[in-house]
């Protein structure tokens, strides 16, 4: 089943792209519009619908947040539509030159995306006629995610940094030292409109993401804490009675699982021990 939705939040466009090959769509990708700027291009095994959908547009300058699939599955044929300039981070431009292979289960979601040569860098600021958007990178999903934010309007498009109070699964490669110290880093900052890539939240956005730090900075504690007592993967699973997908696991074929939540923590203590 495939899922196309639009919304307008004050002058921003939001467009909700989901599919799934078993019935309705487990999750969505969002893209966003205002003032001429396109923020991310959805995934490929939306390609028709979102051009479609996208193409009625007057974009002339796309950007992305981060190289994952379900954000940079588009660049190309959205690029080649509007004729226009696409930027991203340094890193993002970098890593897009020869994307990180994806699982089973990412394609069957988001389908693959192309490697793309073409993208401008752009780290510090972007610009649009009426508005001025701060870069900011919030590693830790993603180690090139970045947020932009535009303090006048108290706009929020946090890419892949909330997405749900409670997470309960995570991919191989990522840190949830480094979600922290981004979250906190994100919740010093003026705003009322989180346009998340897959949740966006426009009322109560602070008290929600900080209810993801207090979970994260909870879930870290505990797993350092029994780490650090001697005990195993197995062990601290036990020890906290989580719960495993088998089947997430299985089509992802390991790279989306709460043991990664857990190994991850243990990583981050060896590698990038948490401030005090």
């Amino acid at each position: 089943m495939k899922i196309t939705k639009s919304f307008q939040h004050d002058k921003v466009q939001g467009f909700k792209f989901g599919s799934w090959p078993f019935g309705r769509p487990k999750m969505y990708a969002h893209c966003y519009f205002m003032d001429g700027m396109l923020i991310d291009t959805g995934h490929s095994n939306m390609r028709k619908e979102v051009v479609a959908t996208l193409s009625v547009l007057p974009v002339d300058q796309i950007f992305i947040t981060h190289h994952h699939e379900d954000h940079s599955g588009n660049i190309e044929v959205l690029r080649k539509h509007f004729n226009c300039p696409t930027f991203a981070s340094s890193l993002c431009s970098d890593l897009m030159k020869r994307p990180p292979s994806i699982s089973f289960g990412q394609w069957l979601t988001w389908g693959n995306r192309p490697a793309d040569f073409d993208l401008k860098p752009q780290d510090q600021f972007i610009e649009t006629p009426n508005h001025y958007f701060e870069i900011i990178p919030i590693p830790g999903h993603a180690i090139d995610m970045v947020c932009l934010y535009e303090a006048n309007k108290g706009w929020l498009f946090s890419a892949d940094l909330f997405v749900s109070e409670y997470i309960r699964y995570f991919m191989k490669s990522e840190s949830v030292a480094g979600q922290i110290q981004s979250i906190k880093r994100v919740l010093e900052l003026d705003f009322e409109i989180m346009f998340c890539g897959h949740n966006p939240q426009f009322e109560n956005c602070k008290p929600k993401l900080k209810r993801k730090l207090d979970f994260f900075e909870n879930f870290y504690g505990r797993v350092a804490e029994l780490y650090h007592l001697g005990h195993s993967v197995n062990s601290i699973f036990k020890e906290m009675k989580l719960r495993r997908s088998w089947l997430i696991r299985i089509l992802s074929l390991g790279n989306l699982s709460t043991v990664n939540m857990v190994k991850a923590v243990i990583r981050d203590e060896q590698n990038v021990k948490m401030p005090s």
